[in-house]
């Protein structure tokens, strides 16, 4: 029986994913977003650093490879059971999570479902690349 290994290839697309959807995300819920969130004009042209961008590579970067691994030990081995598995990571570990933590921060349900939501996506949409572009040894 062969074993699967995990594709780095895949990943780097699941990183790509996690760049692109996030940016298209917010830009579609921009306006909203800086609404509850309070921001003014003035904050938001001051926000220039490249480092939550960089933040954002290293921290898909490591979200894939551990998806693509856990993948590898459940094993995941279709695009729906890719895309379902991502996504039930997605909700219980990111979105429940942020929900949590703004209910807390007292934010709105709304502003933890427009940033917890990019991720679920995100995580759907990499496990299902991840479920079909496998790897084996």
């Amino acid at each position: 029986m062969r074993k699967q290994s995990v594709n780095l290839w895949a990943v780097l697309v699941c990183v790509v994913i996690g760049q692109i959807i996030p940016a298209l995300w917010y830009s579609a819920f921009s306006e909203i977003w800086i609404s509850l969130n309070g921001f003014t004009p003035e904050q938001l042209k001051m926000a220039v650093s490249p480092i939550p961008y960089l933040a954002s590579i290293v921290s898909s970067s490591f979200v894939a490879y551990t998806m693509a691994w856990i993948f590898t030990k459940i094993p995941v081995k279709s695009l729906l059971t890719g895309f379902l598995t991502g996504l039930l990571f997605g909700i219980v570990f990111v979105l429940f999570e942020t929900i949590v933590k703004d209910m807390f921060s007292m934010r709105t349900l709304l502003l933890s479902i427009i940033n917890g939501g990019s991720s679920v996506v995100v995580y759907a949409l990499s496990g299902a690349v991840l479920g079909v572009w496998r790897k084996y040894e």
